[in-house]
């Protein structure tokens, strides 16, 4: 590596699971067997050494770090301090909102700007709102620069970095250093059965609903060939969206119903679960819940040959559920506690790299940007269906105007009022009509406004989104000069209310504006949104009315002045 050159994972973020590629996550589990080795062996330790350029008992020195859990935590928050404090590092931060301003009316932003402004290289979170973190790094990044410039303008330096950002977990979401640790801990296991990660059957039980920690996994069953295995008490089932991600991701899936026996006996791997009783609700009958979903050492042994490695994120709630009976703690299969333990080497390393302290020695390729591609438009040849653009139950444009034709029937006027148009008193009509066509006659929409009108660019990409068969035809003196159909991009801000209620574009205290990818598939576009990733489709925005309409004085931007 020239001096010129950056480690490969400095810089980056911990924030999702779909942040990486199979590479890379490969790379990142050999330095965490590095770590981990290098812990326990000091011949190891020699060579880590060797390999890194740095010493593993002091790895953190000079580096500070903050764990900022609004969320209680054992596990996570305790193996990120340990990682750092045993390794010569700063840690501090906050366990719970009781340590904080929060309750005075703080938001996240202005709390974690702070620790940014104290020089944390580091800040850990862990939070309910989901799509926190994504936000996170975009409004430290706003915040660093701003800082910059002030210092700058004051004729200082500033010499702090914008903070890494690690995700401990974000309400339903994702739990990515957890999913690193549980793709280590399967790695393990798998060789110690002559396998790798390629190939394994998985079965995922409990609580699939909620549980951001399956979730994770589900995002990266696709890398590695797996087949999953579902088992669940009824209603506790993977999610639609998450359901509709694997299968777009060709990720082969056996759903066993309540069947648990049937999903482990199949599996290698059984990755049990805790219901989230905090995310539940109320209602559920916790007695049938905790009788199907409690494994204990009778049903074990009855598996025989067939039982599976036995994983879980814990905690067990053992007052509640007690889903891992306490006569299994120590049976041969369960690998709980190995996976527990394996957080504090896997985080370790994702600091390590993501701080630049230490390079990965594999031959790595970035995952390819995805190139933001804007809005455009298609021109028409103004000789197709000129003559339905004076259809006489529609309304004939003397002068000046605009048609928007070809909008699936019965949406004209949801599309009035998401462009702004119907209470901005344009002169505007609004219409249904059979248009033949070889015999046969389907139904259409339009859009007539009488007067000279430019559509800005937030109103085209609603219509490339609502109706992406819909043609604009530009009139001047009654005639049709122009004709084109918008297109949609593949990212769109501000045009969609995000579909889960959790995320942080829905809860309002940090005024985030939703934004979302789009991606193709057979059914149409796929909406995923760029915070809590989760997906939806055109239709099923609609049918939920969660288009943002446009105000009406927004509408009035667009007329033409003669």
């Amino acid at each position: 590596m020239s001096t010129e050159e950056k480690p490969y994972f400095e810089g980056r973020d911990v924030v999702s699971m779909r942040d990486f590629t199979r590479e890379e996550i490969d790379a990142i589990l050999d330095v965490a067997d590095d770590v981990k080795r290098a812990i326990h062996d000091q011949s190891a330790a020699s060579e880590f050494k060797r390999k890194y350029g740095k010493d593993i008992n002091d790895l953190f020195q000079g580096i500070k770090i903050a764990t900022l859990f609004r969320e209680n935590s054992t596990r996570t928050n305790f193996s990120f301090r340990a990682a750092v404090g045993g390794l010569e590092g700063f840690v501090d931060g906050f366990p719970s909102d009781d340590y904080t301003s929060f309750k005075k009316g703080e938001t996240w932003g202005h709390a974690v700007a702070m620790f940014a402004g104290w020089g944390y290289d580091a800040l850990v979170c862990r939070t309910k709102t989901e799509g926190i973190p994504r936000w996170t790094q975009e409004y430290l990044e706003r915040v660093h620069a701003s800082m910059i410039s002030k210092h700058k303008r004051m004729g200082q330096g500033y010499s702090y970095r914008r903070p890494m950002i690690l995700n401990g977990g974000d309400g339903k979401n994702q739990h990515p250093t957890q999913c690193f640790l549980d793709l280590f801990t399967m790695r393990e296991i798998a060789r110690m059965e002559g396998k790798e990660l390629d190939g394994l059957e998985v079965a995922l039980l409990n609580d699939l609903a909620h549980g951001r920690t399956n979730a994770s996994l589900m995002s990266v069953a696709h890398l590695f060939d797996w087949k999953l295995h579902f088992a669940y008490p009824d209603r506790f089932g993977p999610q639609q969206h998450r359901l509709d991600d694997l299968i777009r991701n060709g990720v082969s899936i056996e759903d066993h119903g309540s069947d648990f026996k049937s999903a482990m006996t199949a599996a290698l791997i059984a990755y049990h679960s805790r219901p989230q009783k905090e995310r539940v609700g109320v209602g559920e009958d916790l007695i049938s819940i905790k009788e199907l979903g409690r494994i204990n050492r009778v049903m074990y042994d009855a598996l025989g040959i067939n039982a599976p490695y036995l994983m879980h994120p814990l905690p067990i709630d053992a007052e509640t559920f007690e889903e891992i009976a306490f006569d299994i703690d120590s049976h041969e299969m369960n690998w709980t506690k190995v996976q527990s333990s394996n957080g504090l080497y896997v985080r370790v390393a994702l600091m390590a790299l993501g701080l630049g302290l230490i390079d990965s020695q594999a031959d790595l390729q970035g995952k390819d940007l995805i190139e933001i591609v804007g809005l455009s438009s298609k021109m028409l040849d103004l000789s197709i269906g000129d003559k339905d653009l004076t259809h006489a139950r529609s309304g004939v444009i003397p002068k000046d105007g605009l048609v928007i034709d070809h909008i699936p029937p019965g949406m004209s006027r949801r599309l009035d009022g998401i462009l702004g148009l119907e209470q901005s008193r344009l002169p505007i009509i609004s219409s249904r009509y059979l248009e033949v066509d070889g015999g046969k006659q389907p139904e259409k929409d339009m859009v007539k406004i009488h007067c000279g009108y430019d559509l800005s660019e937030p109103q085209l990409e609603a219509i490339a989104l609502l109706a992406p068969d819909a043609t604009v035809s530009v009139v001047r003196g009654g005639r049709v000069v122009r004709k084109y159909r918008p297109l949609i991009g593949n990212h769109v801000a501000d045009r969609v209310t995000c579909g889960n209620g959790a995320c942080v574009t829905n809860v309002g205290i940090e005024h985030v504006i939703p934004k979302h990818h789009l991606e193709s598939s057979e059914s149409g576009p796929v909406l995923s949104c760029e915070y809590c990733e989760h997906t939806d489709t055109v239709p099923s925005v609609y049918a939920a009315n969660r288009f943002r309409y446009l105000s009406p004085d927004h509408a009035l931007i667009g007329i033409r002045r003669p």
